[in-house]
């Protein structure tokens, strides 16, 4: 079980760098995260939901079925039971972004160069971005690559992010199905707690 399942990052064209991340949107993703140590790979798969700023829901869905669920004011982790007649557990507590939300959040400036970040791209199409020491210390992220389907950095086209930590790890995200500009219901950033659930705060 790992709460870092959910770290991702999505960025922004150069041309379109204020609407790259639309204010809301919905992905499936897959997750690679690698040991520096060990060289052992671990997956996950699930989907997420965004809306800006800081409001964020993400549902794994292999190898554990997890649900993670935060806006401006709450953060809710929910682990259900392996036996139906077993209580789940859910922890809740006051918000604090998580780093996939920072990341949507701050990169929201685009793949151009910036206090928080450098930008750089090769010939082969693939951006590279360097974060500040402030960054750094905050998200615990030294460096990201990006690739896109097509010639075009544009949003729809993210297809994966690499990044590597301060610890040395590295961590593959492949995303897919993204949907632009999806409707949530004013609740869907809000947790609802299913019943026999073992509630810690």
């Amino acid at each position: 079980m790992t709460k870092l399942f959910l770290i991702s990052l999505l960025f922004i064209n150069q041309t379109y760098a204020a609407a790259f991340i639309p204010d809301r949107f919905s992905a499936s993703f897959e997750q690679v995260y690698k040991s520096a140590l060990t060289g052992k790979e671990k997956r996950s798969k699930g989907t997420m939901d965004y809306s800006y700023p800081g409001n964020i829901k993400l549902v794994t869905s292999s190898p554990e079925s997890l649900t993670y669920v935060s806006n401006e004011k709450k953060t809710w982790y929910y682990t259900p039971a392996f036996i139906e007649t077993e209580p789940g557990q859910v922890t809740i507590q006051e918000a604090t972004k998580n780093e996939l939300t920072k990341f949507l959040d701050i990169l929201r400036k685009g793949l151009l160069t910036n206090k928080l970040y450098k930008v750089t791209k090769n010939k082969n199409g693939e951006y590279f971005l360097g974060f500040s020491k402030a960054i750094v210390k905050d998200l615990g992220i030294v460096r990201a690559k990006l690739t896109f389907k097509g010639s075009k950095p544009v949003f729809k086209s993210l297809k994966t992010v690499e990044m590597v930590l301060s610890s040395k790890k590295v961590k593959n995200l492949e995303l897919s199905k993204i949907i632009e500009g999806p409707k949530f219901s004013k609740d869907h950033f809000v947790f609802e707690i299913p019943k026999n659930t073992k509630v810690n705060r």
